[in-house]
């Protein structure tokens, strides 16, 4: 991770599906006055007209991912001034590694580092991780803060993507992989202005 020096900060707000992201960089992109950047739906892939996210094919789902990774990389780029990420370049590998070695609704106790790899899917589940790769590097040189927001209420009712155990091990995974990193992570809770004044908390900190 680098120093904001004389620029904006560069926050990364991440956290699983569900976890209040999309809320919070809302309230800091209007009180700190910064750009939100956050990446495109993952549905729809190119070349497969009105398929969902659920019905994707592996290598479809390949490709979305490479997709949003490009245009969160492009769009936080260009924004020299610093910026809100509803999430982060990491996002889109979790969930693609997730989603290839457990699926999209696991059951516990199935977990990532033990679960059975169908031959099928492990030449899949390289090229991810290369992705990843990818991704890990971004993370050192884009965000000067990355805030994690925990699971501190359940997946709403009705329609879910994911199931809570997907929820929570891709949660897992992205704080692993964060830690792997020595990318430092600030745990916010609470209600919406409890996480607000945190993180107002830990930018006056920084420029301290």
């Amino acid at each position: 991770m680098t120093g904001a020096g004389a620029r904006g900060p560069r926050i990364a707000v991440v956290g699983a599906y569900g976890n209040g992201k999309t809320t919070l960089t809302g309230e800091l992109t209007r009180r700190l006055g910064l750009a939100r950047t956050h990446g495109r739906a993952m549905r729809d892939p190119l070349g497969a007209e009105g398929r969902s996210l659920e019905d994707c094919t592996v290598p479809q789902l390949l490709q979305l991912a490479v997709r949003r990774f490009t245009e969160r990389a492009v769009d936080e780029a260009l924004l020299a001034d610093g910026f809100v990420s509803d999430g982060s370049v990491l996002h889109e590998w979790v969930y693609t590694k997730v989603r290839l070695v457990l699926g999209r609704l696991p059951e516990p106790p199935a977990r990532l580092d033990r679960a059975p790899r169908p031959p099928a899917t492990v030449p899949y589940e390289e090229v991810a991780d290369q992705i990843g790769l990818l991704a890990k590097q971004h993370v050192l040189d884009g965000y000067d803060l990355v805030v994690h927001l925990p699971a501190e209420v359940p997946l709403p009712q009705g329609h879910r993507p994911i199931s809570e155990h997907f929820r929570a091990v891709s949660d897992r995974l992205l704080l692993d992989t964060l830690e792997e990193l020595r990318c430092p992570v600030h745990r916010v809770t609470g209600t919406l202005e409890d996480r607000v004044r945190q993180v107002l908390g830990l930018l006056a900190s920084r420029r301290g």
